[in-house]
C-alpha cells in the first residue's frame, strides 16, 4: 500500500497509545487525541466504539456502553462500515466507521480501515485486559472489597498527604465463622462474607478503608474521630444473607478486634502488626472481644516467638526435665499416684511452665512436648521396675490439639509396647477439658483408652460448664478438681464450700477418683478431708520432685503424717 499512514504517521499513532493504560476510558481519550491524522489520510469521518460484556469479575453489573473515538466537524456519510470482535468473557466488541461527508471508501481504503479497526480492539483490548489484572492485583475476588495490597497502596498516598496518622487500624476477626460454614454451608458462609464486608464498605467515608485479607480477616483503616462508633457498630452485626431459590438467612456476625491508633511515620507493616498483636491478646483473653494495642505486646510477642523458635532445638538437646508431683491418698496416708510435670533448663536456668506451655499451646507445638513427657515418663517406669522399685500410676497431659491426629491412641500404646509398660502404670490427663470442639474425636479417644485400661482425668473440673458435660458424655475415671475451687476456704463470704462438697459428693456416687490439686495448707486438707475427697495433690505434701527424689519416695515407702 501507498499510504502514508504506515509509516510515520501510523508510528506515531501507536506510540502515542501503547503505553500501559489499564482503564478503559482513559485509553479511549488517548486514542481520540492521537487518530486524527489517520482519520486525515484514510477520509474517516466518525469512529465508534459499542462494548458489550457479561456479568464478571472486573464487571459486577455486566458492560453495554458506546464511546465516540473520532468525529469529523464536517459530518460524515449514513452507511457505516462494521466489524465486529469476540471478547475473551464471551462479549461482543462492535467499531463502527463512517467515510466523511460526500466521501465513499475506495477498496486501498477500506482495507486499511479495517486494518484500523483490528488495532483498535487489539489495543482497547490490551488495556482491558490490564485493567482485569491491575483489577485482581488489588481487590478480593469473592468480596469486591481491596485486598493487602489496595490497603497498602492507599496507605501509602495517605502518608503522602501527612494525613496517615489521623487514622487507627482495626485488626477484625469475625468470631466462630467456621461453625457457620458448618452448620449452614460454605457457599452460605461466603455470602455471610461478602454480605459482612458491603455493609463495612457502606460505612467507609472519606479515605475510610476496608480491605479482605482472607478468610474471616479483615483490616479497617478508620479516622480516629470514628473509630470507637465503628468498633461499636462491627461488635455485633445483623443481617440478611440472600440465598438463590430460597429464603433469605439471618446471620448475627460477632468480631475480635485489634485496634493501633497510627503515629506519624508508621508504615502500613508497622500498623498491621501492632494491630494483630493486640487482636491475638484477645484471642489469649476470650471475653475481651476488643483489645487496644500497648507496647508491652510487643515485648510479649518477641517473646513467644523467641519461645517458638528455640522449643525445636530444645527438644533435640533434651533441654525439658521431667519432675512428679505426687499424689497422697487421704485414706491410706501413702503415695498412690503423681502427675508427669515438665520444666525447661535453659542454659543452667530453670524456666518456669508458665513462661512457655501458653506459647507451645497456642501454636499447637504442645503435641510434641506432650509426646516427650510421655516417652520420658515410659523410660523411667521401665527403669524402676527393672531396678525392682514398684511404681505408682502416673498422670500425663494431653492437649486438645491432640484431637486432629486420628492415630492417636495407636501412637500411645506403641510407646507403652516400646518399653512393656502395663496400663495400670499409666493415666492420660486431659487439660482444657471444656475447651474441647470436637465431642465425636474427644469420646472416640477417651473410650480407645478406657478399651485398653488406660485411666483418664479430666483437668480443672468445676472450671466451665462444659466439663459437667464431659463427665455425662466421656468414659473418664479420674476427676482433677481445679486448684481455684480451694482459693475461698474458711472465707465465709463465698459458697465454693458448698459447691465443692457437692462436686466430691457427685463424683464419689458416680464412682470415679476425685483429686484436689494445689491443696497448700492444713485447712484446705481439713476441709477436703472432711468433704471424702479420696487424694490430694499439692505443695502441703510434695513440690514437684526430680527423677531421683522422686525415686526416694517410691523405695522409702513414706506415710504422710499431715492426715489427721
Amino acid at each position: 500500500m501507498d499510504y502514508v499512514i504506515f509509516s510515520s504517521v501510523y508510528k506515531d499513532f501507536r506510540d502515542a497509545i501503547l503505553d500501559n493504560i489499564p482503564d478503559m476510558l482513559a485509553m479511549s481519550k488517548r486514542i481520540s487525541a492521537a487518530i486524527p491524522p489517520i482519520c486525515n489520510i484514510l477520509n474517516i469521518g466518525f469512529i465508534k466504539l459499542k462494548l458489550i460484556a457479561p456479568i464478571s469479575i472486573i464487571a459486577k453489573d455486566g458492560l453495554n456502553e458506546e464511546r465516540i473515538l473520532y468525529e469529523d466537524s464536517y459530518g460524515h456519510e449514513s452507511m457505516p462500515l462494521i466489524q465486529t470482535y469476540r471478547t475473551g468473557e464471551n462479549g461482543i466488541a462492535t467499531i463502527e466507521i463512517h467515510a466523511k461527508k460526500s466521501h465513499k471508501f475506495n477498496a486501498q481504503e477500506l482495507q486499511a480501515v479495517k486494518l484500523i479497526c483490528d488495532d483498535l480492539f487489539i489495543f482497547l483490548g490490551r488495556s482491558r485486559l490490564m485493567s482485569a489484572i491491575h483489577y485482581a492485583s488489588q481487590t478480593d475476588t469473592m468480596t469486591g472489597a481491596p485486598n493487602t495490597a489496595k490497603l497498602v497502596h492507599h496507605s501509602i498516598e495517605l502518608k503522602a498527604k501527612n494525613k496517615l496518622q489521623n487514622f487507627s487500624g482495626l485488626f477484625i476477626n469475625l468470631k466462630n465463622y467456621k461453625y457457620i460454614n458448618q452448620s449452614k454451608s460454605p457457599a452460605i458462609g461466603d455470602m455471610g462474607i461478602t454480605t459482612f464486608t458491603h455493609i463495612v464498605m457502606a460505612m467507609c467515608h472519606d479515605d475510610e478503608m476496608i480491605a479482605r485479607l482472607g478468610g474471616d480477616n479483615f483490616f479497617i483503616l478508620v479516622k480516629k474521630e470514628n473509630r470507637d462508633s465503628f468498633i461499636k457498630s462491627l461488635s455485633t452485626v445483623k443481617m440478611t444473607v440472600p440465598v438463590p431459590n430460597a429464603q433469605p438467612i439471618p446471620l448475627t456476625i460477632q468480631s475480635r478486634i485489634g485496634v493501633y491508633d497510627i503515629q506519624p511515620g508508621d508504615t502500613m507493616n508497622e500498623i498491621m502488626h501492632c494491630s494483630s498483636v493486640a487482636l491475638n491478646e484477645s484471642r489469649v483473653h476470650p471475653g475481651n472481644d476488643v483489645v487496644y494495642f500497648a507496647k508491652r505486646m510487643l515485648d510479649e510477642a518477641y517473646h513467644e516467638k523467641e519461645i517458638s523458635s528455640l522449643f525445636h532445638e530444645a527438644l533435640r538437646r533434651r533441654e525439658f526435665i521431667v519432675y512428679y508431683q505426687p499424689k497422697v491418698s487421704v485414706k491410706e496416708q501413702k503415695l498412690c499416684g503423681c502427675e508427669a510435670l515438665v520444666r525447661w533448663n535453659r542454659n543452667g536456668q530453670i524456666v518456669p511452665p508458665s513462661e512457655f506451655l501458653p506459647i507451645l499451646e497456642k501454636e499447637a507445638s504442645i503435641c510434641q512436648l506432650d509426646f516427650y513427657v510421655f516417652r520420658k515418663v515410659c523410660e523411667d517406669i521401665r527403669s524402676w521396675l527393672n531396678a525392682g522399685i514398684e511404681p505408682v500410676r502416673v498422670s500425663s497431659n494431653f492437649s486438645r490439639h491432640h484431637l486432629n491426629n486420628p492415630h492417636l491412641v495407636e501412637d500411645i500404646l506403641s510407646i507403652m509396647r516400646e518399653y512393656k509398660i502395663d496400663s495400670k502404670y499409666i493415666e492420660i490427663e486431659l487439660t482444657e477439658a471444656s475447651d474441647f470442639d470436637d465431642k465425636v474425636a474427644m469420646q472416640k479417644f477417651v473410650n480407645g483408652l478406657r478399651q485398653n485400661s488406660i485411666s483418664v482425668s479430666i483437668d480443672d473440673f468445676g472450671t466451665g460448664y462444659s466439663t459437667f458435660a464431659a463427665i455425662k458424655d466421656l468414659n473418664v475415671n479420674v476427676i482433677k478438681l481445679d486448684k481455684s475451687l480451694l482459693d475461698h476456704i474458711g472465707d465465709e463470704k463465698h459458697h465454693d464450700e458448698v459447691v465443692i462438697k457437692n462436686m466430691v459428693n457427685m463424683i464419689n456416687e458416680l464412682n470415679l477418683e476425685v483429686v484436689a490439686e494445689g491443696v497448700e495448707n492444713s485447712k484446705q486438707l481439713d476441709f477436703l478431708q472432711n468433704a471424702k475427697c479420696s487424694i490430694i495433690q499439692g505443695f502441703i505434701f510434695d513440690k514437684p520432685l526430680s527423677k531421683e527424689e522422686f525415686e526416694k519416695r517410691l523405695s522409702n515407702k513414706i506415710t504422710y503424717t499431715h492426715i489427721t
